[in-house]
């Protein structure tokens, strides 16, 4: 898989979380496609909490997210990269200031997975309402990587 820097090189925001796993990169990237939001119930509480809601207890988290993004890259075995443009400072409607751009990488190595997220917001006052905004949602968005990591970890170790 190409390198994050070639989607988004430059960024204001990351975010970054891993965890170690007792598999090789192929178990570890069919676990985290694998994760559904029954494995996660925190993860799905929160998500129905910022007004997404109700995701089936079957459904892949990461194919939900899908979903709602821009697949970038996808490489089986490795992991899936994918690119969102909003105001996610906003809840629902569009207003005049330029939105963000986040690039979310989901990825599969031996023995480890992790995830990143990297977010631009190119425009000054856009940035800081995003900032203000990662404040309170970045530690709640990092706990639903690492819910997720965590839940892959247990279903490629089941199967490795």
């Amino acid at each position: 898989m190409r390198s994050l820097d070639a989607y988004l090189p430059a960024y204001e925001f990351r975010s970054h979380h891993e965890v170690s796993v007792n598999a090789d990169a192929a178990h570890g990237d069919r676990a985290l496609r694998d994760v559904t939001w029954g494995d996660v119930p925190l993860v799905r509480a929160l998500v129905l909490a910022r007004g997404l809601g109700r995701p089936p207890d079957s459904e892949s988290v990461l194919a939900a997210l899908a979903r709602r993004a821009a697949v970038v890259e996808d490489v089986p075995g490795e992991g899936v990269v994918l690119s969102l443009t909003r105001q996610f400072w906003r809840l629902r409607w569009q207003g005049p200031e330029e939105p963000a751009t986040a690039i979310v990488e989901f990825r599969a190595r031996d023995g480890a997975l992790t995830t990143e997220t990297r977010v631009h917001v190119p425009d000054p006052a856009s940035r800081r309402k995003f900032a203000r905004y990662w404040r309170i949602v970045g530690p709640f968005s990092g706990l639903i990587r690492v819910l997720v990591l965590r839940a892959a970890k247990r279903r490629a170790e089941a199967t490795a």
